[in-house]
């Protein structure tokens, strides 16, 4: 399980650069293009792997459709933040704003006052839960993968694969959502009468927290002889097969995921898991052209659906081979091991090793000492010197030679 472990750490590190570059890049609406459409982002931030592409993904589509858009991701799925944002963005009367929410309930008031400053909303990936009409009219599409088909093909996996029945657990994402809410309608939906569900728990996205919560599962329930694990994110699952191996039960107990990141599919072809559903990140364009159009005065559909696909350990090694699941890194042109974060700063791709982390670090310390070189090289030349001893700080940090005032 090495490999997939190795593409985990790497995620965790991109989550740190992301962090350490968007300190300078602060998502809010002042210092926006005048000339361009602005377009307001309330974001859920990082958060794995799937989240990292598709805000990527949704920030360069922008940019090229040529709308100025205000990225403001808030920070451990607090909803309070993400509601802040909303209303500043209605207050500066952006001409859009595209909703990822941390929670589907909740949004009733900031949606009126979206709808009463005539702001289009446009939700993306997760929708929300409205109950007042008038709050309702103010969302013109939402835009993302239908969550309730990934469940229905996890059902259908275990249908297929136990048509005697078969005992297991669902591994939850946090309560409250609607990613949550909508998955595991899709399983109930399509789930055989003859197979038992032990016992649903929540590990919060959280590949540890699955560890140690599948541990528990898996004591608990030996006597019941569990063959599956349904997890709703491909980090849960990873974390699922991590306890499952430690067990002794690797091979006998069937991981399902949903998400399609490079670890998960890693992990699916080392035989960690058994079946990785994609929930395809990859909707900015159709979200950008669904803005533009409805800006532009063209009817937009209310549910636009992004095709997503499945994969079993052939077609994860096919896929992989042909290099079809590129989405994952977010390429910078002149380094294939390199890709940009949400800020615009590098962050290691999914096949970086080691040193190629190093070296996004590295990067990104020379952008700040170039920074620093800057305004010292000014200072210098201010002071009537020739020029700055580059990386030098202090005393000593002017070249000795002057030039005259």
């Amino acid at each position: 399980m090495k490999n997939w472990k190795r593409a985990i750490a790497l995620v965790a590190s991109g989550a740190a650069l992301l962090s350490f570059a968007a300190c300078g890049n602060g998502g809010n609406a002042e210092g926006g293009d005048d000339s361009k459409p602005t377009i307001g982002f309330v974001a859920v931030g990082p958060e794995g792997g799937f989240r990292t592409a598709n805000e990527n993904d949704l920030q360069d589509a922008f940019k090229k459709a040529g709308f100025d858009l205000i990225y403001s991701p808030t920070q451990n799925n607090d909803q309070q933040k993400q509601i802040q944002a909303f209303n500043k963005f209605v207050n500066d009367e952006v001409d859009a704003i595209v909703l990822s929410s941390t929670e589907d309930s909740g949004w009733d008031e900031s949606l009126k006052k979206a709808k009463e400053a005539e702001i289009p909303v446009f939700t993306v990936d997760r929708d929300v839960d409205v109950t007042d009409p008038e709050a309702a009219s103010a969302i013109v599409s939402h835009i993302g993968p239908s969550n309730e088909w990934a469940g229905e093909q996890a059902a259908d996996f275990v249908n297929e694969n136990f048509p005697d029945g078969a005992n297991g657990f669902i591994l939850e994402g946090p309560a409250g959502l609607s990613v949550v809410k909508d998955r595991q309608t899709g399983w109930d939906n399509a789930i055989n009468d003859n197979v038992t569900v032990l016992e649903s728990q929540s590990a919060n996205w959280s590949t540890d927290e699955a560890k140690t919560v599948t541990a528990g599962l898996l004591d608990k329930h030996k006597s019941e002889n569990p063959q599956f694990i349904f997890a709703q994110n491909d980090e849960m699952g990873l974390g699922a097969a991590q306890a499952v191996e430690e067990a002794g039960l690797k091979g006998q107990v069937k991981i399902i995921t949903i998400d399609g990141t490079e670890a998960a599919l890693q992990a699916l072809v080392d035989g960690d898991l058994s079946f990785v559903i994609e929930y395809n990140p990859i909707f900015g364009e159709q979200t950008a052209t669904a803005v533009k159009d409805y800006l532009d005065g063209k009817t937009v559909e209310s549910d636009i659906v992004i095709d997503s696909q499945t994969f079993d350990a052939a077609s994860a090694t096919l896929a992989g081979d042909a290099g079809t699941r590129a989405y994952l890194a977010r390429l910078i042109p002149d380094h294939p091991l390199l890709s940009l974060d949400g800020a615009g700063g590098p962050s290691p791709g999914p096949h970086a090793p080691s040193a190629i982390v190093a070296q996004c670090h590295e990067i990104i310390t020379i952008q700040a000492l170039r920074q620093n070189d800057d305004t010292e090289r000014t200072h210098c030349r201010d002071e009537g010197h020739h020029d700055r001893v580059p990386g030098r700080q202090g005393p000593g940090r002017c070249r000795s030679s002057s030039l005259p005032r």
